[in-house]
């Protein structure tokens, strides 16, 4: 988990402005319920895919083995060259923007500033490492080459991050004066807290050779980012107040939550106010719809969902994908002649 917050005695500014709805939904079940979580009980997820290939008529997708867990995604292709030439093309991993300006909790699974989800990526059983590039923005201004001027981290984690009032004054003047630190709010003790105001973009590429007529097994995997909550909007008690009716209807919408779920959860949380059996939320989004740019649709589509226990209550759209036979806790859905039009957005509540 991400959480920038750094105080300094620099002069005051004005808050910013938290974006991320999972605070907007903390702030709204503490008001509607009085639930003694901190906000940074939660955490927000960040919207990954898998691999993309720019368009081509000249590259099938034979298939696609998607398995979504709360701690791994895996995507095993199968490309065809249909043509009798080589097609060198590009392969890319879409990795998504980190606004540091608004990101008080975002759930990063690793502690590396690059790879930040741990990913990897194997094509005919080989290692296949991607050329990773890593910009700090602040609007259209790449300021990358100013941190490092000044020995900072382009994505302070894990042990790179930033104290602000360890820094020379000059440089934490340069900082502020630049649009690099933004004002976020007052420490207990009433000294001004600034949080970095730069968009980290990191993108990972590599050329892959596609040989005529035949096919090419592309496996990648990386740690999901996985939002989560310490209680769930859609616990009965929570789900019928009129404060959060909003926030519901949007879960409803997002995950396609049928009345037989809610059923279901309902019988597990009881009607007490407090969350006595100790229900929370795991969300997994993942970008599909973007990645359909090979010749014509997926051959062989399956998607595997493994929530990690059998007690955990999994709600998805599954669109035009149909379920088949599950194994053991898992979930399966396949489809043939596939076209993504949507992305995925799970929603897994039990206990963790």
């Amino acid at each position: 988990m991400l959480r920038r917050r750094m105080e300094t005695s620099l002069p005051n500014g004005a808050c910013i402005r938290p974006s991320f709805r999972i605070r907007a939904l903390t702030v709204a079940l503490l008001v509607a319920t009085g639930w003694p979580a901190r906000a940074n009980d939660s955490a927000a997820e960040l919207s990954i895919g898998g691999l993309q290939i720019v368009r081509t008529n000249d590259v099938a997708m034979e298939s696609e083995i998607l398995s979504i867990g709360l701690d791994r995604i895996s995507v095993r292709y199968q490309f065809a060259n249909v043509t009798a030439k080589p097609v060198t093309l590009t392969v890319a991993f879409p990795l998504p923007d980190i606004d540091l300006s608004e990101a008080e909790n975002i759930a990063l699974p690793s502690n590396d500033p690059i790879n930040f989800v741990d990913f990897e990526t194997r094509v005919d059983g080989s290692p296949a490492p991607l050329t990773v590039d890593q910009r700090a923005m602040v609007g259209n201004r790449d300021v990358s080459a100013l941190l490092r001027e000044l020995k900072l981290p382009l994505l302070p984690i894990g042990g790179r991050e930033i104290r602000v009032s360890d820094l020379p004054a000059a440089t934490r003047t340069r900082l502020v004066d630049d649009g690099l630190m933004m004002p976020a709010g007052m420490s207990d003790n009433g000294r001004q807290q600034y949080a970095p105001g730069w968009i980290i973009k990191t993108s990972a590429v590599r050329q892959q050779v596609f040989p005529p007529m035949r096919t090419v097994t592309v496996e990648h995997q990386y740690r999901p980012s996985v939002g989560s909550s310490p209680d769930t909007i859609l616990r009965p008690s929570l789900r019928r107040s009129s404060a959060l009716g909003q926030q519901v209807a949007r879960y409803r919408k997002e995950y396609c939550v049928q009345d037989t779920f809610l059923a279901e959860l309902d019988k597990r949380a009881g009607s007490n106010q407090t969350n006595s059996a100790n229900l929370q939320e795991r969300r997994i989004s993942y970008v599909l719809k973007t990645g359909a740019n090979w010749a014509g649709p997926i051959r062989s589509f399956k998607l595997t969902i493994d929530p990690g226990g059998n007690d955990r209550l999994v709600s998805f759209c599954p669109g035009r994908l149909k379920a088949s036979s599950a194994t053991g806790n898992t979930l399966e859905y396949t489809a043939n002649n596939f076209k993504p039009d949507a992305d995925l957005k799970i929603l897994v509540i039990g206990t963790f």
